[in-house]
């Protein structure tokens, strides 16, 4: 079992609703699509290379099954234009999801 995460670049939606919305609008256009695959931007970039800092890839684990939380890999693989949707192992969806957001200053920082 996985937990479903999704991070995109881009205004802070007003609510919920308007969230749903745009992360719709956002799988759509270039997740679920016959388009070929559009490269990540570089603040998604950004952003997964922060998450590999702090966690590896899974590709990179060497067998210890408790040091990444992703369930995919390599975790840059999910990431299309402004939009990563990507999930985590169950047992770590705690412990790995921003707490806070995700915020850009002179580049990405977990909250």
């Amino acid at each position: 079992m996985s937990y479903d995460l999704a991070v995109w670049e881009g205004e802070r939606p007003t609510d919920d609703a308007a969230a749903a919305r745009c992360l719709s609008d956002l799988y759509d256009r270039f997740i679920d699509t016959e388009e070929p695959a559009v490269p990540p931007a570089e603040r998604i970039a950004a952003f997964v290379a922060v998450l590999l800092e702090r966690w590896p890839d899974v590709t990179t684990n060497e067998g210890d099954d408790d040091a990444s939380p992703w369930s995919t890999a390599p975790l840059i693989g999910e990431a299309r234009g402004p939009l990563i949707y990507f999930p985590v192992r169950w047992s770590m969806a705690d412990e790995a999801r921003p707490r806070g957001g995700c915020r850009f200053v002179d580049g990405p920082q977990l909250l």
